[in-house]
């Protein structure tokens, strides 16, 4: 069953056209991977289907079309996105950061308090930094911190954008972990990512997108035998 189905997708900035006509399936309970270079057009797929920019196409999350509606509106439907540069407000404490991601559930706090232990459980070190600002953390700790946000708005289908960008390959190991694990409970999610070997091997299905389109998709490890990709991508 599709969790996301998009069609003829098109996403323009002045007369830069940055999607180009794309169709996409995201199943239900899957990771798909978005794999390509800077520009191809990642980024504002992701920003499209979370109502963060106008479009051309279709948008459907479980059959409901989403055109036209207000982010707000689709992060309550489940949808939630977690950008490049994590999008976390620094002046804040860690745990400030967490209560607030859960500020549309103000009549389910059984579910609320259910999201938060399973947080701690999963990424025990915010657990140890509720207090500090989270303006402080390191590189990894913010982007812990930003997956813990999405967890806690407690949709099923998160958009993560560049998860690993910037960390080591230690922590960039630790989050794809954290990732797995949060799959494992039945949650949808769309990576988009630069580390094509990262993101393949994590995945269910992937897609090559290039200037604005799809150029190659197929099971996640079809894709990572595939020539073509091994060549652009994985430098082999």
């Amino acid at each position: 069953m599709p969790a996301l189905t998009i069609e003829d997708l098109a996403v323009s900035y002045g007369n830069i056209k940055a999607v180009r006509g794309v169709s996409l399936t995201v199943r239900q309970g899957q990771i798909t991977a978005l794999i390509g270079a800077n520009g191809a057009g990642k980024t504002s797929l992701l920003r499209a289907i979370s109502g963060m920019v106008r479009y051309a196409g279709q948008i459907y999350y479980k059959e409901m079309k989403l055109n036209g509606m207000a982010a707000h509106k689709i992060v309550a439907l489940g949808i939630t996105h977690v950008p490049e540069g994590r999008g976390i407000f620094g002046n804040l404490t860690v745990k400030e950061n967490l209560t607030l991601a859960a500020w549309l559930r103000k009549n389910d706090a059984e579910g609320v308090r259910r999201n938060y232990e399973r947080v701690m459980m999963l990424l025990p070190r915010l657990s140890e930094r509720l207090g500090q600002l989270a303006g402080t953390l390191s590189g990894g700790e913010q982007q812990m911190l930003a997956i813990g946000r999405a967890m806690m708005s407690d949709g099923d289908l998160i958009l993560l954008d560049e998860p690993s960008m910037g960390l080591s390959p230690v922590l960039a190991d630790e989050i794809y972990r954290i990732i797995a694990e949060i799959n494992k409970t039945g949650v949808t999610i769309l990576l988009v990512e630069q580390n094509a070997f990262m993101a393949l091997q994590l995945a269910h299905h992937g897609c090559v997108m290039e200037n604005g389109v799809i150029a190659l998709e197929g099971a996640a490890m079809e894709l990572l035998d595939d020539p073509r990709v091994r060549q652009a991508y994985l430098g082999v």
